[in-house]
């Protein structure tokens, strides 16, 4: 028996085509993005963000120094200090007990009672660019050496676990919520014309299990949807991809940025994505808001003078945090945005 499209079907098929590959339009919410508190207490760019488990705090990280900012207050509660480099991956266990962060050639981990230092984790030979604990007694890192840990507590002990390497330096990492498996973005932004990737991994077997060279230029930013089912792909060639992780499949491409894309967020049990832009000229450092579903603009500004460099959303998502290169961090009301 031959399959026919009925007329829903193919409205479905074009209109999707259409959200996906032409220009979308702009939305006006419920409310306008308003901005909280500005965070302008920093050692330079605003190179990683995450919010706290509690929701009270949001974790910055600076050159050389991680921060730990009230989101009531705006005030530091806690300067972290004399981490080498920037730090450029940040991650909360999910007890909200212990606090990661991925900086030069280190992984230092942080007791989040009294914020002291625990232990450096040194396996990686570059910059750490991804963090992300899969439960309190394990955590995964990557590093633009092209090398990927699993580190796990063992007797009170954390040591390596399990490692692979690659030989494209790795600039981002996500995790599927349910723990499965990894994504991690492959590309040398020195090299504008040499194709990006995302490779996923099993994390049972942790083997490589899959890889899609999909961006035309380095892949500079990652994040899943809440689903697991996709990874959402943010690159230099200006656009961020959602790949099917089950078959590979492009699902849909979004084009409204004007400049590489350096950060992504998903918003919790909601089909709404955040993303960052900014790098080759002053203007055009973006915050977009937009729907994953149906491709449609939310919210485009600029809020920043530098270019976009990092972006959360809290684990309630009631709040949305923006760093940029400007040196500042804004902390924005997405309760009110959203509601």
């Amino acid at each position: 028996m031959k399959s026919v499209l009925n007329h829903c079907q193919i409205v479905t098929f074009f209109l999707a085509i259409f959200v996906n590959y032409f220009p979308v339009r702009n939305l006006s919410a419920a409310e306008p993005l308003t901005p909280l508190k500005t965070i302008s207490q920093t050692t330079g760019t605003v190179s990683a963000l995450r919010f706290s488990v509690d929701n009270q705090s949001v974790y910055l990280g600076t050159y050389g120094q991680l921060q730990v900012v009230s989101i009531e207050s705006a005030e530091t509660l806690h300067k972290l200090d004399k981490l080498s480099g920037y730090i450029t991956s940040i991650a909360a266990s999910p007890d909200g007990k212990l606090l990661a962060a991925g900086h030069y050639q280190k992984v230092t981990l942080f007791n989040t009672e009294d914020y002291s230092q625990l232990i450096q984790l040194k396996h990686h030979r570059g910059q750490v660019t991804g963090a992300n604990f899969l439960s309190n007694q394990q955590l995964l890192t990557a590093a633009d050496d092209g090398t990927i840990a699993l580190w796990k507590l063992t007797d009170d002990v954390w040591s390596l676990a399990e490692s692979l390497a690659n030989d494209e330096p790795i600039t981002s990492l996500a995790v599927d919520p349910a723990g499965k498996w990894a994504a991690i973005g492959l590309g040398d932004e020195t090299r504008v014309t040499r194709p990006g990737s995302v490779v996923i991994i099993d994390l049972e077997t942790f083997q490589e299990k899959k890889s899609h060279v999909i961006h035309k230029s380095a892949v500079a930013s990652l994040a899943t949807t809440n689903d697991g089912k996709s990874v959402l792909s943010g690159s230099f060639d200006e656009s961020i991809i959602v790949t099917s992780v089950l078959d590979g499949i492009q699902t849909g491409i979004f084009k409204q940025h004007a400049r590489p894309v350096n950060c992504i967020a998903t918003v919790p049990e909601k089909e709404i994505i955040f993303s960052g832009s900014g790098g080759r000229y002053k203007e055009k450092n973006e915050l977009i808001g937009w729907n994953l579903s149906t491709g449609e603009v939310l919210i485009k500004s600029e809020p920043h003078a530098g270019k976009i460099t990092a972006v959360a959303v809290s684990v309630d998502g009631k709040f949305l945090a923006t760093g940029s290169q400007d040196e500042t961090a804004i902390i924005w009301d997405l309760a009110g945005f959203l509601k």
